[in-house]
């Protein structure tokens, strides 16, 4: 599909994500393009999309976008329901599950088994370290670190990921036209290890409600979710009760002396949440029922035990 051409139609007043899902099908079905339905005129287009006078002049009429010249330009669009759309996400959020996906790098990252991270902009230093250290463990899986790009817990997972010769998908708040690799990741992240997936309109902005939807996006394409550091209320705790509504298995880090950023961690235990403990021995998470759990998802093989021996005593961290 022509991006620019896309990004066209999505820009014409009138279409939002329905309608545009809606047009794109029909042309799947009459064996057109974009390219072709800017060549009709607007009585064709009204009657055969189905769209209201107005807005199928405005398509008519509509110009021409020029390419893109900023780092994510050339992303891809996946529709649900076709070939090449994360079948985690479709599976789990079902009808539920963005019509539309704009992705740019790496698309294997999408069949491998992933682990999602959600936790506070404002984590402490514990939290950042629980993160380092449990995706790190991830990508010594061989498994890929999802997460929201935001401050924290999620650039620290990131970042970890890529700095320890792993894979990362970033699943933005933003249209990806808007979208911007913070600082940190940019020496980093090259096309092969790295995914850029929106599912908002390319050149819409930042904006807490996007925000909020995103994290269900995490949740659909992780096989398990990690909650770091969770308040009370706000983003990260509403994520936390998506995960356990969908029943997506959370592991949720216990503290000993949970901090108010950790505030909301302890009600997810009481949830069905399952706790991210530490080894005795080593001093860090152990997340043996973890790999256990995503090889079960994914049907693939894996030894009872990580390094750590399971007779070590588990504590919290």
């Amino acid at each position: 599909m022509n991006e620019s051409n896309s990004i066209r139609l999505r820009n014409v007043k009138g279409i939002g994500t329905k309608r545009y899902s809606s047009i794109l099908n029909k042309l799947a079905e009459l064996g057109s393009s974009l390219d072709d339905l800017f060549q009709m005129p607007a009585d064709e287009i009204a009657v055969t999309f189905k769209v209201p006078e107005q807005v199928a002049q405005a398509i008519s009429t509509s110009e021409a976008v020029p390419p893109a010249e900023d780092e994510m330009s050339g992303f891809k669009i996946l529709k649900r329901g076709t070939p090449g759309y994360p079948k985690r996400l479709e599976e789990l959020l079902a009808d539920k599950a963005p019509p539309v996906l704009h992705v740019w790098g790496n698309l294997d990252l999408l069949d491998r088994p992933a682990v999602g991270f959600c936790g506070s902009r404002h984590a402490t230093a514990k939290g950042i370290e629980v993160t380092a250290d449990t995706a790190r463990q991830i990508v010594e899986q061989g498994w890929v670190v999802i997460s929201g790009h935001a401050r924290g817990v999620d650039t620290t997972a990131h970042r970890t990921a890529l700095e320890n010769g792993g894979s990362t998908i970033i699943v933005a708040p933003e249209g990806i036209s808007r979208f911007k690799l913070r600082r940190e990741l940019k020496q980093i992240a090259k096309p092969e290890n790295i995914l850029v997936i929106s599912e908002f309109e390319p050149k819409v902005g930042w904006s807490v409600g996007r925000a909020m939807t995103r994290n269900k996006t995490i949740i659909g394409l992780s096989d398990a979710m990690i909650l770091v550091e969770a308040r009370l209320e706000g983003g990260t705790f509403e994520a936390g009760k998506a995960a356990l509504r969908l029943k997506l298995p959370l592991y949720v880090a216990q503290y000993q002396t949970p901090g108010e950023s950790a505030a909301g961690n302890e009600y997810f235990l009481k949830h069905g949440a399952h706790p991210l403990l530490k080894s005795s021995g080593t001093g860090k998470a152990n997340i043996d029922h973890l790999r256990q759990t995503v090889a079960q998802r994914g049907k693939i093989a894996v030894s009872a035990t990580s390094n750590d021996s399971s007779e070590q005593l588990l504590l919290p961290i």
